[in-house]
């Protein structure tokens, strides 16, 4: 059942006024833990050993504006302020400074990414406000706080209290539009509280008598992973640029080795690396290959670590959920110097705490056994009030009021519209989506068939979805409107392109040269047949395949009944490569994201006026008839099949 949270008197008809007043200084009751620099070093002259030595580090990443469960409605992000407030609290108790970092993806452009227009003047700011409120001191880049062009994200760092760092993106180019705040960089190793609401390569904060140095680097796949970068993002590159590929000409090893140095001339010897990875990239970070770096807080990847036992909310996990590896991950760098490696899962469902001691050299001495994650669920809050003693804990009160702000706007008072019902769970989840094709990624691909042919363009032949479009699961048995908006977040609209047979043969070799790697462009196919094969070499960014590769089998049936197998036991059919296909797929991999190379080579017949959310609505409603029964197994006829 839903409660609509009403904020009388929040919103002023001035949404900048009410902007600034949320970004302000909070109530007394809040300074203990609001994590601004120039109040961290409190009680500093009665916790002299601690201050020494302990330092607490949270973090998170991949967020993605997942303020809310769209299955259960948990308010994540009330829990996750609640238990940042009370490690924080734990952390004062015993006399450790404490550290709040973030690792990239602050943000999506879904329901609540969007609500921020209608709460604060644009979208996304009620993120960057929550943020503020809760004390957060760097956010290392990742891919998605640019998923709303450049533009966008100019005005979100504008309102940042912190800095954004990456050592690999070049702004110096950046061209924003007029009335829009310049995107301003900042002087790289200097203190960061005087680079907020700037990029910088590195910055540093104080936390008891030391000074603790941050890094950032962005994803090497940047430039794939964002629509049209080149109209989105004008002016933003790599630092040295890249190649036709999108891959970085310059390694960011030597760039974080450079800001490494750079921190050490000016007497900091600990250092935390924020490395917004993705589960691929063509320039790893191995600790390995660095020096100097002490924590590497890893980002953007599937899975999370976790210590084996959980002890009350120290690594507490949510019943659903097994770690892949421990927290933290130790290693060893270039120098012999231990490196510990930490993640934590994404979308506001865990809160990581590191409790690390340094000795005098700045090295690792010591992990605290309490270090892991800790759930943002409501077994979490309870299970860290026994750990306080505390009868009362709850979130920070800014971060209510910007989220009822956010939560009064009739975008998401309109998102709990009830669509229909489902038998089954439709599985949404990234490490499945990316792997083998699901329930929910068979009915996108098929409401992107009919959506398209529904408005305007009836001879569509085939639909391709990339996995990394789809976000979230739609749990059921009741589907409302916020849980469509939460598994096509995007809403990008559909494109349609004529295709010979040899760029739809390049289109899916790319769909599966990283089918190992949990990558994004994992393709959810209607239409067709494919069955591939990892044991061959990968085929990826290709505008022409004539020549297969890992697709050993692949059938295609046109919207007319005509059945082409265009590859057969590995070998293409020479007539089927000159033949001409109708694709409908959104306009993100239309303009080449995701490696689809092919797709911009194609011919453009056009686009819809409407998005995927829509579409996929109105599917379940006129053709479904209000109710989805899709197993996620087997049962269904499988389009895409790994070969042994």
């Amino acid at each position: 059942m839903f409660l609509k949270i009403t904020v009388a008197g929040l919103l002023t008809a001035s949404m900048m006024i009410s902007t600034s007043a949320l970004a302000g200084s909070d109530s007394e009751t809040d300074q203990e833990d609001s994590g601004y620099e120039e109040k961290e070093d409190i009680h500093e002259h009665q916790c002299e050993y601690n201050y020494h030595n302990k330092l607490q580090i949270l973090h998170s990443s991949d967020n993605e504006s997942s303020f809310q469960d769209p299955n259960t409605l948990e308010e994540k992000i009330l829990n996750y302020s609640t238990i940042a407030k009370g490690l924080k609290r734990v952390a004062k108790q015993e006399c450790t400074p404490s550290l709040y970092l973030t690792a990239g993806d602050h943000t999506l452009p879904g329901p609540f990414y969007q609500a921020s227009t209608e709460a604060f003047g644009e979208p996304g700011l009620g993120d960057i406000l929550i943020y503020n409120a809760m004390g957060l001191a760097a956010n290392g880049i990742g891919n998605h706080e640019f998923d709303g062009g450049i533009n966008e994200f100019a005005e979100m760092i504008n309102m940042a209290r912190y800095p954004f760092i990456a050592v690999n993106l070049d702004f110096s180019q950046v061209v924003v539009a007029d009335g829009t705040p310049e995107i301003e960089i900042g002087k790289d190793a200097k203190r960061c509280a005087k680079s907020r609401g700037k990029v910088v390569k590195s910055c540093w904060v104080k936390r008891g008598e030391h000074k603790i140095g941050l890094i950032g680097r962005a994803p090497a796949d940047f430039f794939n992973v964002i629509e049209d970068p080149i109209n989105t993002l004008p002016g933003l590159d790599f630092v040295g640029g890249r190649d036709a590929n999108n891959q970085p000409l310059i390694s960011a090893v030597g760039q974080v080795l450079e800001q490494v140095e750079l921190l050490e001339s000016k007497g900091i010897n600990r250092i935390i690396l924020l490395d917004h990875a993705q589960d691929f990239t063509a320039d790893p970070l191995s600790a390995s290959a660095l020096r100097g770096i002490d924590i590497i807080v890893a980002a953007g990847s599937t899975g999370f670590m976790a210590r084996p036992v959980a002890d009350g909310p120290y690594n507490l996990l949510r019943p659903e959920d097994t770690a892949e590896a421990d927290y933290p991950t130790w290693r060893v760098d270039s120098e012999g110097e231990t490196v510990l490696v930490i993640n934590s899962d994404q979308q506001y469902r865990y809160l990581g705490n590191l409790i690390v001691t340094f000795n005098k050299s700045g090295h690792i001495a010591d992990v605290d056994m309490r270090s892991g994650p800790v759930a943002t669920n409501e077994a979490g809050v309870e299970a860290l009030k026994m750990e306080l003693g505390a009868r009362r804990l709850g979130p920070k009160k800014r971060v209510v009021d910007i989220y009822d702000a956010i939560r009064d706007t009739t975008i998401i008072q309109d998102a709990f519209f009830v669509v229909g019902s489902t038998d089954y769970p439709l599985n949404g989840f990234r490490a499945d989506v990316r792997t083998r094709e699901t329930n929910l990624g068979l009915l996108a691909a098929d409401s992107t068939i009919w959506g398209a042919q529904q408005n305007g363009f009836p001879t569509v032949d085939i639909a391709l979805k990339n996995g990394g479009g789809i976000r979230d699961t739609i749990q059921g048995p009741t589907i409302i409107r916020l849980a469509v908006e939460a598994a096509l977040a995007f809403d990008n609209t559909l494109t349609v392109l004529q295709m010979s047979g040899d760029q739809v043969l390049a289109a899916m070799e790319n769909s599966v040269s990283r089918a190992d790697a949990t990558d994004g462009r994992f393709p959810q196919i209607a239409g067709m047949v494919l069955e591939f094969d990892t044991a061959n070499p990968p085929l990826e960014a290709l505008a022409s395949v004539t020549t297969p590769s890992r697709v050993r089998n692949l059938t295609i049936t046109k919207h007319d009944g005509t059945v082409v197998n265009l590859v057969t036991d590995g070998v293409a059919d020479a007539t089927a490569l000159s033949d001409s296909f109708v694709l409908a797929t959104n306009s993100f991999t239309a303009t080449g994201g995701d490696g689809y190379a092919a797709f911009p080579a194609s011919v453009v017949l056009g686009a819809t006026s409407i998005g995927e959310q829509q579409i996929l609505e109105e599917y379940i409603i006129n053709v479904l008839g209000g109710n989805v029964s899709m197993m996620d197994d087997a049962t269904n006829p499988q389009r895409v099949i790994r070969l042994p």
